[in-house]
């Protein structure tokens, strides 16, 4: 079970580097690492929306309507990283796929705004920061993220860096793969786009 020193010291044998015993070490790694850790964490789990770190709950509105153009507007979780799904079940979740520009929503800040009244149904990616609660997979894509951004500061040469983005590009695609058979396959939800023929006739 992989701790943050752990992770970080991964990184290191990645690069040909000295493993460390703490973060809080006086060494140009350690200090690297505890600069770097938690903003590469936040990024890597807010890129996929990985299983560990979805979660679901409900918004209260708050009162003040937003100026204009809404109706509603709700306060986002403090460990939001990003959302995935909000509204009426069932909904598809293609946010990791396409973009959804009509979508009932909007995000400004850490507030959700929307014409649909409360309760507000949200999933979201959670900030996750025991390493414990990781798959080991996850722990490879953040091993090997840190390595990249690590690279240039730690290591001189090009062919370091080069080798470090497709070690990250690697376990980001073997992680990801791990992660989406864990999911039972999903039926589409029928939108405008699929009854409109049999409102028209035909196809």
């Amino acid at each position: 079970m992989a701790g943050v020193v752990d992770i970080v010291n991964q990184a290191l044998s990645a690069l040909g580097e000295a493993r460390i015993t703490s973060l809080s070490d006086p060494c140009p790694a350690a200090i690297l690492a505890q600069s770097l850790y938690e903003s590469v964490r936040d990024t890597e789990i807010s890129r996929y929306s990985w299983n560990f770190a979805r979660t679901r709950t409900q918004l209260g509105r708050l009162a003040e309507a937003p100026l204009f153009g809404w109706s509603f507007q709700y306060l986002l979780p403090t460990d939001n990283l990003r959302v995935l799904q909000a509204g009426p079940w069932p909904q598809a979740v293609l946010s990791d796929f396409i973009g959804d520009e009509n979508r009932n929503w909007t995000i400004e800040g850490r507030h959700l705004l929307s014409n649909q009244g409360p309760p507000m149904n949200l999933i979201y990616l959670k900030r996750v920061d025991d390493p414990a609660l990781y798959p080991p997979a996850f722990v490879e894509v953040l091993a090997a993220k840190l390595a990249w951004r690590m690279c240039e500061r730690l290591t001189s040469g090009k062919g370091m860096r080069e080798l470090a983005a497709k070690e990250y590009d690697a376990a980001l695609k073997q992680a990801k793969r791990l992660d989406s058979i864990q999911l039972p396959p999903q039926r589409p939800v029928d939108g405008e786009w699929m009854t409109a023929p049999l409102r028209t006739g035909g196809w």
